[in-house]
């Protein structure tokens, strides 16, 4: 059976792809808060014999200074730079303005660390921003085997027995299966790609504590797909055949309906939270009527929250304290996406990575 589906992004995602914008292939333009990224050599065709001869001095410098010059030199050629415009926060538009006039080493390359930002996953050919697939699977595989192991009735010898240094011991006796019998075989999700054109952006990643009043301790800009994005992808599920091996096969609507429960009772979690630290939540309301026939709730990409990737029965996380580190089942922080680098409040904040699922042929369910 082949589903077609939606993600509805509800709060910014970031899907992580070990890529972070070179600084040879970005400008900031200050005045409008943006960030240029440009190809380097169409940009190269567009100079002149002078501005070239100008780019080859900066670029055979061997000190961190050429850093900076080849910021200015890029202001200075700002006309002829043309290429994908992405918002970033005000803030990180004046540290660019401040770093350009640094004139020390030093300096200089402590604050281009700031200008060190990870990109979110995509496309290689059209530069446009992808979800895969792996990400939504791994997502579900996780609320699956939460729901399956909140059933099981060996749920306590199967607890009593987790190795926390092994969890794929536990997620083959949860799923009856493993490798070649691992009922998740016969489950295929292709990439998502944007409906209609989606312009990422660049915001701040925050860090705050859950219980204590100071509002953030951490924060880094980092490119994310923003809310309100839509993508669409297929999930194909087939049958095991005979003798596959596979004691339990997926059923999707049970699949979706385990993984929503799991991420709708860590939504909630942070709806309470909320009222204590007063960030914004995603608004799901346009989706209840439908929600658990049609719609579905998941949380995927960076700062999900451990919750979130972990099974709440067996979860052990590792919380750093003063006197080094302890295990606990709840985390003591969480990530915020913010446009500004240090608010006053978290009122302009939200947690990262909600998504409403949508089966568009929810009738094949």
């Amino acid at each position: 059976m082949i589903y077609e589906v939606k993600l509805h992004v509800l709060s910014p995602v970031h899907i992580g792809c070990d890529e972070s914008y070179k600084p040879t292939e970005f400008v900031i333009d200050t005045d409008n808060s943006t960030m240029i990224h440009f190809n380097l050599w169409q940009f190269i065709e567009n100079l002149t014999d002078e501005e070239l001869q100008e780019l080859k001095r900066i670029s055979e410098k061997l000190s961190a200074t050429a850093l900076v010059e080849l910021y200015r030199f890029y202001a200075s050629c700002k006309g002829k730079i043309n290429g994908r415009v992405i918002p970033i926060p005000k803030k990180l538009a004046e540290r660019y303005r401040e770093v350009k006039q640094l004139r020390e080493e030093g300096k200089i390359l402590r604050n281009f660390n700031e200008f060190d930002i990870p990109r979110t996953f995509f496309n290689a050919y059209t530069q446009t921003p992808l979800i895969p697939g792996s990400s939504v699977k791994g997502s579900l595989r996780t609320g699956y085997l939460e729901g399956l192991l909140e059933e099981s009735q060996n749920k306590t010898a199967l607890i009593e027995n987790a190795n926390p240094r092994s969890p794929e011991q536990l997620e083959e006796s949860i799923l009856k299966g493993k490798m070649s019998t691992d009922p998740f075989r016969l489950l295929k999700i292709s990439d998502f790609e944007p409906i209609n054109e989606v312009k990422t952006k660049i915001i701040y990643q925050i860090n705050v504590n859950k219980l204590r009043a100071s509002v953030s301790a951490l924060s880094i800009p980092l490119e994310v797909i923003p809310e309100g994005s839509i993508f669409r992808g297929n999930v194909s599920l087939d049958s095991p055949l005979e003798n596959s091996g596979i004691r339990e096969p997926l059923n999707f609507l049970n699949l979706l309906l385990k993984a929503h429960a799991h991420y709708a009772g860590i939504f909630n979690g942070e709806i309470d939270l909320r009222k204590n630290k007063g960030f914004r939540m995603p608004n799901i309301s346009p989706f209840i009527d439908a929600i658990k026939r049609r719609y579905f709730l998941i949380r995927i990409g960076k700062h999900s929250g451990a919750e979130a990737v972990t099974i709440k029965s067996v979860r052990k996380i590792k919380i750093k304290t003063a006197k080094g580190s302890r295990w606990d089942r709840t985390a003591t922080t969480i990530w915020l996406a913010s446009t500004d680098k240090g608010p006053d409040n978290l009122s302009q904040t939200i947690p990262f990575g909600w998504v409403m699922l949508e089966v568009v042929n929810a009738d094949k369910l």
